[in-house]
């Protein structure tokens, strides 16, 4: 037991467990607030009822744009801060 706990502590496995967790968390309020405070104004202002079901047609075909903007949303504000993450550590680094 005591070897295991050494491995884990020199190879970094705790800190990165942890990371995980903080990142599972984070991305779920991001999610959070992506859904219940940014979405709920955007359908609004397209005049759609509930934005999960937003959609336009063509033709005959329905293009749902609701969940995919949530999604977009969600991604592109991960990527920023992974950005500002990574731009902190080099500073950091040098």
């Amino acid at each position: 037991m005591r070897k295991t706990l050494s491995i884990i502590h020199e190879e970094g496995l705790l800190l990165l467990g942890v990371s995980f967790l903080v990142g599972h968390s984070g991305s779920q309020f991001i999610s959070s607030l992506i859904d219940n405070m940014i979405m709920p104004f955007i359908s609004h202002t397209f005049s759609e009822m509930h934005w999960e079901h937003a959609h336009f047609m063509i033709r005959e075909v329905k293009i749902s744009w609701g969940a995919p903007l949530s999604t977009g949303l969600h991604f592109l504000i991960v990527i920023y801060i992974a950005a500002l993450a990574l731009r902190f550590l080099k500073k950091k680094s040098s």
